[in-house]
Parts: structure tokens; sequence; C-alpha cells
């Protein structure tokens, strides 16, 4: 939420005027009501004071800068469990396609914060094996050691698993994977990963 828009809000939820909370902090009207216009930024000092007199508390936190509308895997797969049934495995591919965009747009604290929790069996082993070998595949390219999840025996595809499903092309999946994926037993044709 900006910064404008919470003073406002504090404000109105403590029935004040902009005259009376500006009296109250020791700030000017005008002053403040460039601040909840948006037209200028108060020191945090003034804006913890605002807060304060309003009968609010300033509570600053961080969290991982990830892509807008990124999802851990932990609900990715969640998201492909529901995906399998309606839109079968071409669908939960195409979500976890773009899972790999969104963590390639994240910040290393956010590309952890995607992949750590220990995502629930999605109800097909060769998808459970794909997402694994995708989060070792970003994980080294992001040179972040892989979650420890990704070694769990369920999370490798027996028989092997050849999305593409056409046998013309297994030869050239089994060139073209990255060794990440191949250690998993999913193999993708060249330039799977390799979206615009």
């Amino acid at each position: 939420m900006e910064i404008a828009t919470l003073i406002r809000d504090a404000r109105r939820e403590a029935g004040l005027t902009q005259a009376e909370l500006a009296h109250r902090s020791g700030t000017s009207q005008p002053t403040l009501a460039t601040y909840e216009a948006g037209r200028a930024l108060p020191r945090f000092d003034t804006l913890e004071r605002l807060a304060k007199c309003s009968g609010h508390e300033l509570v600053l936190s961080l969290r991982p800068q990830v892509r807008r509308g990124a999802v851990p895997i932990a609900h990715v797969a969640t998201q492909i469990r529901s995906i399998l049934d309606e839109d079968g495995v071409s669908g939960a591919w195409r979500r976890l396609l773009d899972f790999v965009d969104d963590f390639r747009g994240s910040s290393t604290a956010g590309q952890r914060s995607l992949v750590t929790e220990d995502p629930p069996c999605c109800g097909d082993d060769r998808l459970d094996a794909a997402i694994a070998g995708v989060v070792d595949l970003l994980c080294n390219e992001a040179h972040l050691v892989p979650p420890v999840w990704t070694e769990d025996p369920s999370r490798f595809s027996e028989p092997w698993w050849f999305v593409s499903g056409l046998p013309g092309f297994e030869a050239m999946a089994l060139r073209d994977t990255p060794v990440a994926l191949a250690r998993h037993g999913v193999f993708v044709n060249e330039g799977a990963f390799d979206r615009v």
C-alpha cells in the first residue's frame, strides 16, 4: 500500500480531520495534505509520529522481492493437481513453465522463498519429478543450493518421461535436456524453457 493511502486511511479510521491530525502531530495541515496526495514523502520519524497520533503503530517489515503474481512452488504443485483434472498434463506443464518465468524474474532472496517449502505431490509421478527437476535446474542457474526435498525418492520418474510424447524427438530430448532434469528422469527438447 502506498504511504499516502496509509496516512489518509489511518487518519480517517481515527475520525480525525487533516487539521486535527496535523495539530496533534506537530505538522502543518498543508504539509499533511501533500503527504496524503502523494506529492511528498514524509521522513520516517514523521510517518511514525503521524501513525501514533492517529492511534496506529508503524510496523516495518521486509519481504523477499518476487515477480508480481509469483507464488511458491508448493502452491504451484497444488494448482497443478487441479489443472491435471481440467486440462491434463499439457496444462500442468504450462503452469510449471510459468513458474520458471516467475522464478527467473525474482530477486535472489525471492527465488529462495519460492522453492523452500516442500510441495505436496500432485498426483502424477512424472510431474512430481518435473517439479523437482525444474527447481534443481533453476537453483543451479541462480547459484543456489537446491532444497533438500528435491532429492526425495518420490521426485524421480521411473520410467523416464519424455515430455513431448513424440517418439521421433526422444533422441533429441536425450541430447538437449539439462542435467538437472535428466537426473530426475524428465526429458525435454531444446528451448523448452526459453519463452518470450
